[in-house]
């Protein structure tokens, strides 16, 4: 008998064995359903519409500049430079001997200079001039730093971050006359 219960214990393992192994496998023949993965709906968020200042738009006449902290006034050249303020945030003029524009943006922000804005980069023509080579490269540099504007009656004075200044008139100044003061 001891045999016999051996061979017991053999059948019992192997039936549990098949038991177990049966509830690890699907013996259904059940589809596989592939759920379509759906696009993920986006919603644009809603953009402000640029800041516009009515003041500031249209072409202003440069009567002078002054080094950073706004005390050193620099020689502007007999030749009169520009700026023009588009309604859609461009900006573009003569700095002398070159052509340039750039985009600009107000941001909105009250500051102690006047409205804050943001200027750049500045492209332009590549001509060099050897009298004004200095003087455009110090206006560009004002231009693109430029960090607050403020209009009042017929003037516009830009003001960038070192406190240096651009001084613009509505009305030009004539071809050969040097601004006295500002």
């Amino acid at each position: 008998m001891p045999c016999m219960s051996f061979y017991t214990y053999i059948l019992a393992a192997c039936v549990m064995c098949a038991i177990i192994m049966a509830g690890c496998t699907d013996i259904s023949s059940k589809p596989i359903t592939v759920v379509p993965t759906t696009q993920p709906v986006i919603t644009p968020v809603p953009t402000e519409s640029p800041l516009v200042d009515q003041g500031l738009l249209g072409t202003w006449y440069l009567m002078g500049m002054t080094g950073p902290g706004g005390f050193s006034s620099i020689q502007t050249i007999s030749v009169q430079m520009d700026a023009e303020f588009s309604e859609k945030g461009g900006l573009s003029g003569f700095a002398g001997c070159n052509h340039f524009s750039a985009d600009y943006t107000l941001t909105g922000e009250v500051l102690p200079d006047g409205k804050g804005i943001m200027v750049g980069p500045v492209l332009s023509t590549l001509m060099y001039c050897a009298e004004t080579s200095d003087m455009e490269s110090t206006y560009f540099e004002i231009l693109q730093d430029a960090s607050s504007y403020e209009v009042s009656a017929n003037q516009l004075t830009i003001t960038s971050r070192l406190g240096s200044t651009l001084v613009y008139h509505r009305t030009p100044y004539g071809p050969t006359a040097v601004p006295k003061g500002l």
